[in-house]
Order: structure tokens, then sequence, then C-alpha cells
């Protein structure tokens, strides 16, 4: 890797879309928390999306997601490589993640890394619903 990108937007949803036309990203269910029943649990699917600039080549992204209260590595997910043609360009990518599965409730966190170079994490929690979750 010549540049290290920088992060703009890092965020987690339930899905991303991408319009076939334009290219333009919809994020839909942005969250900070998850709320499940029991443990483990399995999430259907999860969206990561980021923005990154200040970055020229050929980059391999890698996503990694960490349960924090273990620190264990419970997932990853490695991108095709991406070429970014300019430092002036912004780039941005979604993708979505099939079948997640949460061993306990706790912190969580992505971890995105470029050429296996860290350079952005994004957390949010897992909290075991005993009740229906509060409105948001």
């Amino acid at each position: 890797m010549i540049l290290k990108p920088s992060i703009h937007a890092f965020l987690v949803c339930d899905t991303v879309i991408v319009d076939s036309l334009t290219g333009k990203k919809s994020l839909i269910g942005t969250f900070t928390h998850l709320w499940a029943p029991r443990f483990p649990c399995q999430h259907h699917q999860m969206g990561v999306y980021f923005c990154l600039t200040d970055a020229e080549g050929v980059y391999r992204f890698e996503l990694q997601l960490v349960y924090l209260d273990r620190d264990q590595v419970i997932g990853k997910v490695t991108l095709s490589p991406i070429e970014i043609s300019s430092r002036l360009e912004t780039k941005d990518i979604g993708i979505n993640i099939p079948s997640l599965v949460f061993p306990g409730p706790g912190r969580y966190e992505f971890r995105l890394y470029a050429d296996g170079q860290f350079i952005a994490q994004k957390d949010f929690d897992v909290i075991q619903q005993n009740s229906a979750p509060p409105a948001s």
C-alpha cells in the first residue's frame, strides 16, 4: 500500500442498496446497537459502508468483526481489489454480509484494513432483549 486512505464515514446498517444506474448507495436501518432475545444470536444480514479519500492505487480491503469482550475475531470478509485513480477521488464502498452469529451480549467492532494495515474501526453493542426494545 502506497498511501494510507483517510476515512470520512464508516457505518453499520441492515442493508446497503446500490442503484444500478447511478451507483449511489442507500443505507437502510443504520444502527449503533442490536437487540437479541437469546445467544448465540444469528443476524440474517448486516451492511457495512465506508467512504474514503487520499488513496491512490490498487487496494485490498478486509473487514474483521471482533467480539471486544473476548478480543475474538468472529468473522472476516475480503473484498475484491479496488482501484483508486487519484488521491482527490472520493470512493464509497458498501457491502452486505450474510448470516453473522454473535456468541454473546456485549461490544463488537468492525475493523477495516487496507493491504493488511489497520485504517478504521466502527463499534456497536449487542444487547440481551428481556422485553420489547425501547422506541428509538
